[in-house]
C-alpha cells in the first residue's frame, strides 16, 4: 500500500499529471473586448428578416464579464432574433475564440483578435455554403469610442481577399 501512495504522490507531481494553474486573465490580451461590455442600444437599416431598406431595426445587446473576467458574455435581443455567445482569449493558441447559440438553432465558431488597424474582428472557418460557394464569414468592431461603436457581419466567397456586408449595427451605450 505505501508503495503505491508513493508511486500515485510522483506521478502526480510530474509536469504530465500536474493541475493545471488557474488562469489569471491578468493578461492585457483579456481587455481586448472591454470596450464592448456594457449595455447598448442597436439599430441597422433594414431590420432583421426582410423589413423594407428604409425601417430601421431595433434591439439590445447587454455584455458582461463572467468567471473572474476571464469570460465576455453576450446577451442579444431584437426583431424576434435572440441569442447569446461566450468569447475567451485562448492563451496557448494566441487568439480569442467565440462560440454563438441562437433561438433559430444556429450554432457558430469563431476565432479572431485585433487588427493591426484597432480593429477586433472574429471570423469562421472556411465552409460550403448552400449554394456550394466556400465561404468565410466575419464580424469586425470598427469605429470603437465609449459611447458607439460600429459591428458588421461580412462574408466572402473569395478566401478573405474581398468582404460583403451582410449586417451593419450601430451600438449607442445606455
Amino acid at each position: 500500500m505505501r508503495v503505491f501512495t508513493l508511486l500515485s504522490l510522483a506521478l502526480l507531481a510530474t509536469p504530465a499529471f500536474a493541475q493545471p494553474e488557474a488562469a489569471s486573465c491578468s493578461s492585457p490580451e483579456y481587455r481586448q473586448l472591454n470596450f464592448w461590455v456594457g449595455e447598448w442600444d442597436l439599430t441597422w437599416p433594414g431590420g432583421q428578416g426582410g423589413t423594407p431598406e428604409d425601417e430601421m431595426g431595433e434591439g439590445v445587446n447587454i455584455i458582461t464579464k463572467e468567471l473572474g473576467d476571464c469570460v465576455i458574455h453576450e446577451t442579444f435581443s431584437g426583431d424576434g432574433f435572440n441569442g447569446q455567445s461566450f468569447s475567451i482569449y485562448d492563451v496557448r493558441a494566441d487568439e480569442w475564440r467565440q462560440t454563438w447559440v441562437d433561438d433559430q438553432g444556429g450554432h457558430i465558431a469563431f476565432t479572431g483578435g485585433m487588427a493591426p488597424d484597432g480593429t477586433m474582428f472574429f471570423q469562421t472557418a472556411s465552409f460550403t455554403d448552400a449554394q456550394s460557394n466556400e465561404r468565410i464569414n466575419r464580424m469586425i468592431w470598427e469605429g470603437i469610442a465609449r459611447a458607439r461603436l460600429t459591428w458588421r457581419w461580412q462574408t466572402s466567397t473569395d478566401n478573405g481577399e474581398t468582404w460583403n456586408d451582410l449586417w451593419v449595427i450601430s451600438y449607442t451605450r445606455r
